[in-house]
């Protein structure tokens, strides 16, 4: 549960939340720094210290190429995240359809079979 953690810690800050949604709308291909610096309006050392952390709870990765770094989301790792958040979902209110249901064709029964 622990890379849970600090992955949704990470997101619970405004600029890394922001820096991670420019990045996900970018696709697979990410973006370099100095693309990322000019949509986000922070300064240089923030945007580093940002993407350091996301990168560190394993949300992004960065490339090199040549002298600039690439950052993207990390899909992998992101769409773990999200299967966390939602594997329970609902997961009572199913049952509770269920139960319903199951009320209900019994009751129906009970009609059909003149019981009531």
């Amino acid at each position: 549960m622990e890379p849970y953690v600090s992955q949704l810690g990470a997101l619970g800050q405004s600029g890394r939340l922001e820096i991670f949604r420019l990045l996900v709308r970018d696709g697979p291909q990410g973006r370099c720094v100095d693309e990322i610096k000019r949509r986000v309006e922070m300064p240089g050392s923030t945007l580093s210290h940002h993407l350091d952390a996301l990168t560190r709870c394993g949300l992004l990765a960065a490339r090199r190429s040549g002298r600039f770094i690439y950052y993207s989301v990390n899909w992998a790792k992101t769409a773990k995240l999200i299967r966390f958040l939602t594997e329970d979902c609902c997961a009572d209110l199913h049952k509770a359809f269920d139960v319903a249901g199951s009320d209900a064709a019994s009751s129906k029964r009970k009609r059909r079979d003149g019981k009531n």
